[in-house]
């Protein structure tokens, strides 16, 4: 009879293979999570940036302009993540008498078929808010609640602005 010479790897070797991958895996992990949250943010600012030019696009007409700078005081809108009807997807939170429903459905049409939904989910930011100052000055801005109205914002615990200019917190 012919002896069968099997040769393979060893149970030592082998362990110690997956070792390595294991420590390798340890180390790129942080650099990926860390890229990973930067897209999450990057799509986030995008967002951003498409509702301030649906909300200047609205603001295009007389009607939309008159009821978003409310008089010269401004006002805040509210841009729940997600909604695919523009009555639960922008709201008026402060100023003005209201924003009728042409003036909604027309920032709603802007933004696309449904808005945006929020991908960064560390800041427990819930929403975005648009600022319109009572010039017609307008800034996005993400967070669990409102920025106050003037024509920079302010700033909140939880709120971040994202157009035109990005919060140097939020990159």
């Amino acid at each position: 009879m012919k002896k069968m010479n099997n040769k393979g790897f060893s149970l030592v070797e082998l362990i110690i293979v997956i070792a390595i991958m294991a420590i390798l895996a340890g180390a790129i992990a942080p650099a990926l999570i860390r890229y990973i949250d930067k897209s999450r943010k990057s799509n986030d600012v995008s967002s951003g940036k498409t509702i301030k030019t649906a909300v200047e696009t609205a603001m295009g007409t007389e009607d939309a302009y008159e009821q978003l700078t409310a008089a010269g005081t401004g006002s805040v809108l509210t841009i729940k993540p997600g909604e695919t009807s523009a009555s639960n997807g922008v709201t008026l939170t402060t100023g003005g008498s209201g924003v009728t429903a042409d003036t909604r459905d027309e920032i709603f049409q802007n933004i696309g078929e449904k808005t945006p939904k929020i991908k960064y989910k560390k800041n427990n930011a819930t929403n975005f808010y648009v600022l319109v100052s009572g010039k017609g000055t307008i800034s996005v801005w993400i967070g669990s609640g409102a920025p106050g109205i003037s024509q920079t914002g302010t700033k909140g615990t939880n709120c971040w602005q994202l157009a035109p200019e990005l919060d140097k917190e939020y990159q």
